[in-house]
């Protein structure tokens, strides 16, 4: 097994799916959110449909704090139907155990890591899943990347090359390389 089976496995009918090991401390992203926008109101560019777009986020917990989570999710929601709100950390990382308390307020969805820490481990990994569901779930149109890193420039533009939108949630100190790759650049 993959380095996905650390704490979770996949489940059998969607590749994109893990499932954690013990689900009872986890709650998963669903349509919460919902009925707090409406469908009709989606529009950055003159040129874009009216319709709000399928739209899946990604965050890098290991350099997005925790205390950002409300605002990552209300400019992702401002831009498309969230379907699905990732959190990537170590399983035991204390710089990252404020987020655990967070996927109980938002809904998110943890992916967590365990071992020791090591250099890109979750960058990798959020990047090999974007690539997972860029491949396997055609009906995401836009990916919502929260990260200052500029280790996501190359996916970014992958996602650009696959016709999506690749939307980087970016604070001061994100990498000029990464947003200079972006489609949008929203600040929260």
């Amino acid at each position: 097994m993959g380095d996905d089976a650390e704490l979770f496995i996949e489940s059998g009918g969607d590749p994109t799916t893990l499932i954690p090991w013990d689900y009872e401390d986890y709650y998963f992203f669903d349509d919460e959110f919902d009925d707090e926008y409406d469908d009709d109101n989606y529009s950055t560019n003159s040129n874009r449909s009216s319709k709000k777009k399928n739209t899946m986020v990604f965050i890098d917990a290991e350099n997005i704090s925790s205390d950002h989570c409300s605002s990552i999710i209300g400019q992702c929601k401002s831009i498309g139907e969230v379907l699905e709100v990732r959190y990537y950390a170590r399983q035991k990382d204390p710089a990252t155990a404020k987020w655990k308390e967070t996927i109980a307020n938002y809904g998110l969805k943890p992916i967590l890591m365990y071992g020791e820490p090591e250099r890109n481990k979750i960058d990798n990994k959020i990047i090999k899943d974007i690539r997972k569901v860029m491949n396997t779930n055609k009906s995401i149109d836009i990916f919502c990347i929260a990260s200052k890193d500029g280790d996501y420039s190359k996916i970014v533009q992958e996602i650009r090359n696959n016709k999506k939108r690749a939307v980087i949630l970016a604070t001061k100190g994100t990498s000029k390389k990464l947003k200079s790759k972006a489609s949008d650049i929203k600040g929260f």
